[in-house]
């Protein structure tokens, strides 16, 4: 089964299988995802032998009537593309260089039915075990600090894997915010938190927010995801959970 047709079957309970019900227009799910594929093959680059660079980052432009009727959406079809562009780049031998991200907006010179993609390449923010500088990225993307009420975050011991994403000193431990509502946890350069660390999969586990609870999930990884020095597969988080994958520890805090 290819990309696109898996993306189809990933959709079919969430909107019914079409945007038509939700925009009353003829603007199919498959337009937009197929989209999304041009947008990385017409901006590949080659930037190293064996290692083609491709966009993570990109806005869906639609007309204002249709933005509006997609809200109901928007994050979960944000987060199905993202997955499909993350397959589809690994079905093609492309590399990113920072998690994969795509959000919709509107445009007044669109009619409805009718879209446009935006792409960039946009680092992750990486911080400097050394000199522990952290550089930022520049990105149009909104920060969803609402995702979950009470400050979740994962606190990362000292000593452990080199990290990067979107980190900020809390003491001896370094903090990242958790104020999406899917955060991704691997050693790959798309993942929302990298960890550098080679007992670590590519793509290693998931925090999803389910009814305002966070919730770690397994994506199969190798070496396992432990909780409280558990093996899990999947389980909800509280406050003062202790995470280990490979040999980097964290701790789950929520005010």
């Amino acid at each position: 089964m290819g990309v696109l047709q898996r993306f189809e079957r990933r959709l079919e309970g969430m909107i019914e299988g079409t945007f038509a019900r939700a925009f009353k227009s003829e603007l199919q799910p498959v337009e937009v995802a197929s989209a999304v594929q041009r947008e990385m093959d017409e901006r590949a680059a080659i930037v190293a032998q064996g290692r083609t660079l491709v966009p993570n980052d990109f806005v869906v432009e639609l007309a204002g009537s249709d933005k509006e009727r997609l809200e109901v959406y928007s994050d979960s079809l944000g987060q199905e593309l993202s997955k499909l562009a993350r397959e589809y780049a690994t079905e093609q031998g492309y590399s990113f260089v920072g998690p994969v991200r795509v959000r919709f907006d509107a445009a007044d010179d669109l009619q409805t039915g009718r879209f446009r993609i935006r792409s960039g390449v946009i680092r992750g923010t990486t911080v400097d075990p050394v000199g522990g500088g952290i550089r930022q990225p520049v990105s149009d993307h909104p920060r969803h600090d609402d995702a979950m009420r009470g400050h979740p975050r994962l606190l990362l011991s000292p000593g452990g894997a080199t990290v990067e994403g979107n980190l900020a000193s809390h003491g001896a431990e370094q903090a990242y915010e958790l104020n999406a509502q899917v955060t991704l946890l691997g050693r790959g350069t798309d993942c929302d938190l990298r960890l550098v660390d080679n007992g670590v999969s590519r793509h290693h586990a998931e925090i999803r927010v389910e009814d305002d609870e966070a919730v770690l999930v397994d994506l199969g990884s190798t070496n396992g995801t432990f909780v409280n020095g558990q093996q899990v597969k999947r389980t909800r988080l509280s406050d003062g959970t202790r995470i280990s994958l490979g040999r980097t520890t964290m701790t789950f805090r929520r005010d």
